[in-house]
C-alpha cells in the first residue's frame, strides 16, 4: 500500500498563490516523469529532498508559484504531496492541458534503453495519487501522459503503462486495458507485455506480491487459480477473458 507525505512532512514551501479556476471532471489525470537521464534515487530518504528540489526548481527558476505537479510519487512507493486537489497545476503544457487535466510526476527518467526501475511500489504510489484526485479533487476518469498535450518525450516509459492501462486504477474505466487476446499458460514460461499489466494488478488490486516481469511463471498460475477459486470461475491456472475480466473488474 502506498503512503502519502503531506507538504509539511516534506518540507514543502509555501505557495505564492493558487488557482482553483479548473474543470478537471472535463479530462481527468496527466502522467509525467522528470527528465531523460535516471533520476530515482536508491534511497527513499533521499526522495524528499528531491522533491524539494524540484519546487525550488520551479518557483526559483521558472518562476511559478508553487511545484508545478499535483502530487510527486517515488519508486518506493509514496506520494508526496504537490498542489493538491483542486488547484490548477502548471505542469501540462497548454492551457486546457492546465484546465481539464491534473498532472502526477513519477520520479524516474532516462532513455527507453536506460530507464529507471518501474516498480511495483511506483505504480501503486500512482494508483494512490490519481485515486485521490478523482475522489477529493473531481478527476475524470482519464489517464494520459504530458506527450498527449505537447511536443515532448515526457513521461518516457512511463507511457506504455499509460496506453495499456497499468497506471489506471478504475479497473473497467477509461483507459482499462481490454484482453489481449492471448492465454497466459505454462510450462513452458510465457513471456508476453501484457503478463506484466496483469502481474500488476494482481498486485495493486488483489493483495499478491508477484514479480511484474512479463513472465507468466509458476508463482504467477498460483495467484491466477487463487483469484479464480476467489471469483468463483473455473480453476486451470490460464489467463484467458473470464480471469482478466475478474483481475481488472
Amino acid at each position: 500500500m502506498a503512503i502519502f507525505v503531506t507538504r509539511a512532512q516534506w518540507g514543502a514551501r509555501a505557495r505564492r498563490s493558487g488557482n482553483t479556476d479548473i474543470t478537471p471532471q472535463h479530462g481527468g489525470v496527466s502522467v509525467h516523469h522528470v527528465d531523460g537521464v535516471r533520476v530515482a534515487r536508491t534511497s527513499h530518504a533521499d526522495c524528499a529532498g528531491q522533491v524539494r528540489g524540484i519546487q525550488n526548481h520551479h518557483m526559483d527558476t521558472n518562476g511559478w508559484t508553487d511545484v508545478a505537479y499535483s502530487h510527486l510519487v517515488c519508486v518506493h512507493g509514496y506520494v508526496f504531496e504537490g498542489r493538491g486537489e483542486g488547484q490548477r497545476t502548471a505542469a501540462n503544457g497548454t492551457t486546457p492541458g492546465n484546465q481539464n487535466w491534473y498532472a502526477v510526476c513519477g520520479l524516474t527518467g532516462g532513455t527507453a534503453g536506460n530507464y529507471d526501475p518501474i516498480t511495483a511500489e511506483l505504480i501503486d504510489a500512482f494508483h494512490m495519487a490519481i485515486t485521490r484526485l478523482r475522489a477529493s479533487g473531481g478527476a475524470g476518469g482519464a489517464v494520459n501522459g504530458h506527450r498527449d498535450h505537447t511536443s515532448t518525450a515526457c513521461p518516457g516509459n512511463l507511457y506504455p503503462l499509460v496506453q495499456d492501462g497499468r497506471l489506471n486504477p478504475g479497473g473497467g474505466g477509461p483507459g482499462t486495458p481490454p484482453w489481449p487476446g492471448v492465454y497466459f499458460r505454462q510450462p513452458p514460461v510465457m513471456n508476453h507485455a501484457s503478463v506484466g499489466s496483469w502481474q500488476s494488478r494482481m498486485n495493486s488490486a488483489h493483495g499478491f506480491s508477484l514479480t511484474v516481469d512479463s513472465s507468466y511463471g509458476p508463482a504467477s498460475e498460483s495467484a491466477c487459480r487463487t483469484l479464480q477459486s476467489r471469483a468463483g470461475i473455473a480453476v486451470d491456472g490460464v489467463v484467458g477473458p473470464a480471469t482478466w475480466n475478474a483481475t481488472f473488474g
